[in-house]
């Protein structure tokens, strides 16, 4: 069973016992077992963090709306900003039937008539590789900061309404590439708290004068907790879009 923010041979360092093993050789509880314990621990995580924190555990979100920010503008086109409400986000590419699994995203944004989706490779938009891969291109986007651009967006689109005032729809994948050691050591804490809580595994050994396996399951969980919110990791906030390239301020600072 795969595991990301952090390893069964881990999880056996921290509580300092034999390594956990399957088959012939099987421990209590089961190396199997405790990796299933490590991607629960890893799921309360993400859900505490609203975030994921490694590419192979990468979140989707599909069609959320968003608003073109105009940034520069001439008498006919602007350069637009989108900004995501997660990140960073996985590269976009482009492909004649863009969806989340092959292209990473959909960019659909209103053209006056209907939503065009910029990562249609059908459509003739030109993107860019990076944030400097930007002349002669339509669309780059700064993954880190979950920035999309927009170059030469017609200042009629805006005067047409789009449906609802929406204008456009982004769906795209959202991680951190490497799991960063608060996130490990946090997962640690919060693995280990679910297996000394159960004393039927008899793993955590209990003395006169040692604390009871409730207590030491306790007090894993909260140094897991303690590590998440010492670090703010459960009160990510959006990046302020400062100045980028030239480009004017951002939306404010907001929680989520």
């Amino acid at each position: 069973m795969a595991t990301h923010y952090c390893a069964h041979a881990d999880i056996s360092a921290f509580l300092q016992v034999d390594t956990f093993a399957d088959g012939g050789s099987a421990t209590t509880p089961t190396q199997a077992q405790v990796e299933t314990f490590i991607n629960m621990a890893e799921e309360r995580v993400d859900q505490l963090t609203d975030h994921a924190w490694h590419t192979s555990r990468a979140k989707s979100i599909t069609e959320e709306r968003v608003r073109i920010q105009k940034v520069r503008s001439n008498v006919v086109n602007s350069r637009g900003r989108i900004q995501l409400e997660h990140f960073p986000i996985l590269a976009f590419s482009q492909h004649a039937t863009p969806t989340l699994s092959q292209t990473n995203g959909n960019v659909k944004l209103w053209d006056g008539s209907k939503y065009l989706d910029y990562l249609d490779s059908d459509e003739s938009k030109a993107m860019g590789s990076s944030v400097t891969d930007v002349v002669s291109k339509d669309m780059w986007a700064d993954n880190e900061r979950g920035l999309i651009y927009i170059n030469n967006y017609s200042t009629f689109n805006m005067v047409n309404s789009s449906p609802a005032g929406v204008d456009g729809y982004v769906s795209y994948k959202y991680a951190t590439a490497s799991t960063p050691d608060d996130i490990k050591i946090a997962t640690i804490y919060l693995t280990s708290a679910m297996i000394a809580m159960n004393d039927d595994l008899n793993l955590m050994q209990e003395g006169d004068d040692s604390m009871d396996n409730a207590t030491r399951s306790q007090k894993f969980e909260d140094m897991g907790m303690k590590i998440l919110v010492d670090n703010k990791r459960t009160g990510r906030k959006l990046s302020m879009a400062t100045g980028i390239g030239g480009f004017g301020t951002g939306r404010v600072t907001a929680d989520y």
